[in-house]
């Protein structure tokens, strides 16, 4: 199921307008990306497909996704309260596990 479009994903992250070809298609590698993802954390639970916090946490996540091109050997260019550079998530849906686990609770049902 597509939870996000590379649109969607364009207009958040605030790419240019007409976006480029190559930004759009790796907005769409993104949008798939997170889309697949999250379907696969969610395959074991029935979730109305307009949800809208489900929407968001795509959104936010493609988001991340798309401008993980724009982190300087994985760094986000901002450091923590130590000086230590931040790098970037492995998984861009770690960020958002709290939010997914609300649908997930393993156990209930």
């Amino acid at each position: 199921m597509a939870w996000v479009t590379a649109s969607e994903i364009l207009v958040q992250a605030g790419a240019p307008t007409p976006p480029s070809v190559p930004d759009t298609e790796w907005a769409e590698v993104c949008a798939e990306a997170v889309s697949t993802g999250l379907d696969a954390r969610l395959s074991d639970v029935e979730v109305d497909p307009l949800n809208a916090e489900l929407h968001w946490v795509a959104l936010e996540s493609g988001v991340e996704a798309y401008k993980r091109r724009e982190a300087v050997f994985g760094v986000t260019g901002y450091s923590d309260l130590q000086g230590v550079a931040i790098r970037v998530a492995r998984d861009y849906l770690d960020s958002y596990a709290p939010i997914i686990t609300r649908y997930t609770t393993p156990g209930i049902g």
